[in-house]
């Protein structure tokens, strides 16, 4: 295994200045975002796809930094009722998709989207625990429109020779291991897999090491993302909290397609996004990242940096020494598992 980093956190930065600063940290590939819920910094896919001089200069970058280009990474929702989101996601995709190709990658992270409740919305719907029967109809008409598209984006990745690498996320279709188990077998390709991050695993209280059990043959890329459980605040407020608010346009929230931007989650939250190894420490991630290679995954394990408490320059550097650790490349030094 090697450690990666993905550089959705370093879009302030061009391509090169971000390989160079991965490089300064001891990581050794990218995973390189290519549109849809991130701007085209660092990778336009359409323009590229169109143009072999400039994925020459596109893969020059990584020869000239020595750092690996291990994936590109196409999150989005693909599934929004509203056209001005989903018709540029989608065809972020499938761009992304041919790009993969025709630089060598056999695989592509994405997730799978979140649909309306029916014909007529125009905003995306998470039901959760289906108890009365409208809900199990918004359920049905869900999975009605998604499977037919998956079925169709399926068969043109293996048209490519591209594997679709899926990250279960919250408000996403498949949010579990159950729903995207779902999704892959009633789509039936073999070119549906896994994007395994277990942060959004931790605090549904599943097990990422069952999960990679369970997937074990499909797991195509591993997010090295940690989260620490506020157990007092759980007590007070439950896993699922709503108390997201509107971030300030001058704080400049990243836009996700359309009118639609993030949101700020409270500060007193049940659970929050930091580094790997300050939420669970080296010993955790090395037993998880052994079982992730018993179930087929040696590749490169991309840490996403969300930390909600440490600026970027003290996180990467932390996730990075944690995860060399825990997959025998360096010593940890202990003063960095901590969570404060």
């Amino acid at each position: 295994m090697r450690v990666g980093l993905y550089l959705a956190s370093l879009m302030d930065h061009s391509l090169r200045d971000a390989l160079d600063k991965a490089r300064n940290w001891g990581i050794t590939d990218a995973e390189v975002p290519a549109g849809g819920f991130n701007p085209y910094g660092h990778c336009n896919p359409g323009a590229l796809v169109q143009s072999p001089a400039m994925r020459e200069e596109f893969l020059q970058q990584f020869a000239e930094s020595g750092v690996n280009l291990a994936i590109l990474n196409a999150n989005s929702n693909p599934l929004h009722p509203d056209p001005e989101v989903h018709v540029p996601h989608r065809k972020d995709l499938r761009d992304a998709i041919v790009l993969s190709s025709q630089l060598g990658l056999d695989r592509l992270n994405a997730m799978v989207g979140s649909v309306g409740s029916g014909p007529g919305a125009t905003l995306p719907t998470w039901s959760l625990v289906p108890w009365e029967s409208g809900l199990l109809e918004v359920r049905e008409y869900q999975w009605s429109v998604a499977l037919p598209y998956w079925k169709e984006t399926a068969a043109f990745a293996e048209d490519h020779g591209v594997k679709l690498a899926l990250e279960i996320h919250p408000h996403m279709l498949c949010y579990s291991p159950a729903t995207l188990e779902r999704l892959i077998d009633s789509v039936g390709s073999d070119y549906l897999g896994v994007n395994l991050d277990p942060s959004h695993l931790f605090w549904q209280g599943i097990d990422p090491n069952r999960m990679a059990a369970r997937f074990a043959g499909r797991i195509w890329h591993v997010a090295a993302k940690d989260t620490v459980l506020v157990h007092e605040n759980i007590a007070e407020w439950g896993v699922l909290d709503d108390r997201y608010s509107y971030i300030p346009p001058e704080e400049n929230p990243q836009p996700l397609g359309g009118r639609y931007l993030t949101t700020q989650p409270p500060q007193d939250g049940p659970w929050h996004f930091v580094a790997a190894g300050r939420g669970h420490d080296v010993q955790w991630w090395t037993d998880f990242l052994a079982n992730v290679r018993k179930a087929g995954f040696d590749g490169a394990v991309c840490i996403e940096n969300e930390d909600w408490d440490l600026p970027r320059e003290e996180s990467i550097p932390i996730a990075a020494q944690t995860l060399r650790a825990a997959v025998g490349i360096t010593e940890p030094s202990q003063s960095l598992w901590k969570h404060p």
